[in-house]
């Protein structure tokens, strides 16, 4: 049986009671959005990533926000049969996330094709309670229970 790739997923706030809602560019999956999120890598931490993936994913630099808690549970979740037979991580049946909140610095600038592959076609501000009912399904248990984690609902 295939495994669950590590992953490090990020949810931001802007310490305002607003999350990051980042909407995907690929046509599959439009409208559909997510946190910034990443595959932890041999050799790293989840805390590497979460700073690396906010790097590659939203340009942001390690000065630009504060990571100020980390998730007590991973939360596994499981990609659709038609992804795992085109996606390059067949060795996986799905994802083991571990969550991050990250808080971003006042007059921050999100640069969304910094590391050349635009991930993420737009960025928005909205309600905890928008990113679960705008997330993919599978995706939004471990959402809500991280979210419910570091007191954002």
């Amino acid at each position: 049986m295939k495994g669950y790739r590590p992953n490090a997923g990020i949810i931001v706030t802007d310490g305002k009671g607003h999350v990051l809602m980042c909407e995907r560019t690929d046509l599959k999956y439009e409208g559909t959005w997510q946190t910034p999120q990443g595959g932890i890598d041999p050799g790293e931490t989840g805390r590497d990533t979460a700073v690396r993936e906010l790097g590659e994913e939203l340009g942001l630099a390690p000065e630009e926000f504060d990571i100020l808690a980390e998730s007590t549970q991973k939360f596994r979740y499981e990609w659709p049969e038609s992804y795992q037979m085109m996606n390059p991580l067949r060795e996986f049946r799905g994802q083991e996330q571990q969550f991050f909140l990250a808080q971003v610095h006042p007059g921050v600038e999100f640069y969304l094709d910094s590391a050349g592959h635009g991930e993420f076609r737009r960025v928005m501000w909205g309600s905890p309670q928008d990113l679960l009912s705008k997330c993919w399904e599978p995706k939004r248990p471990g959402l809500e229970s991280a979210m419910k984690e570091f007191g954002l609902l």
